[in-house]
């Protein structure tokens, strides 16, 4: 009986062990990965909360030159984690006219980092927004008195993507 009662500790101190184990091993998954720390913030805005209070700080914006890059459209500005894809993209300039297609792509960027940076840039170059839809491609419309500017932001393998469509209004050409 004593035998018995000896085996019996032992696998129930060995299940208990494999419980644990496991336990300490699954709770380490949900922290590792892309997920594990949120990404920086194109805008260069600090997401950490002053000691003692419970809602961020007011956001302070830095001058839009100094955390953006222009390419073809000179009211259009790009987050410095992307570059354009030279044969993806194409633009057409008559005069002051310029309109067209810019690609850009980014490697591990933030999609929603991303969609709020046009979000704030976009009116500080005197566009103002006329919508948009999430799904999967986020299209931001933005509009001006002779032309229009779609962006849509997508992910695909581990880069996040931008196009950014600049149109004439209609009679504006």
């Amino acid at each position: 009986m004593r035998s018995l009662m000896f085996s019996w500790s032992i696998g129930r101190t060995a299940s208990l062990f494999v419980c644990f184990l496991v336990m300490v091993l699954c709770s380490g998954c949900g922290t590792t990965g892309k997920g594990s720390a949120p990404p920086p913030n194109p805008m260069g805005q600090s997401s950490d909360l002053a000691p003692g209070s419970t809602s961020p700080p007011p956001p302070l914006l830095p001058p839009a030159s100094s955390q953006s890059l222009v390419f073809d459209f000179p009211d259009v500005p790009v987050p410095q984690e992307l570059s354009r894809i030279d044969g993806e993209s194409f633009v057409f300039q008559s005069g002051p006219l310029v309109v067209g297609l810019m690609t850009l792509r980014g490697m591990n960027v933030d999609v929603q980092s991303i969609i709020n940076f046009y979000k704030i840039a976009m009116p500080r170059e005197n566009w103002k927004p006329r919508g948009g839809f999430n799904a999967k491609k986020t299209v931001l419309i933005f509009e001006k008195p002779d032309k229009t500017c779609v962006i849509n932001v997508y992910e695909k393998l581990f880069r996040t993507y931008v196009e950014v469509y600049v149109a004439p209004m209609s009679g504006a050409v």
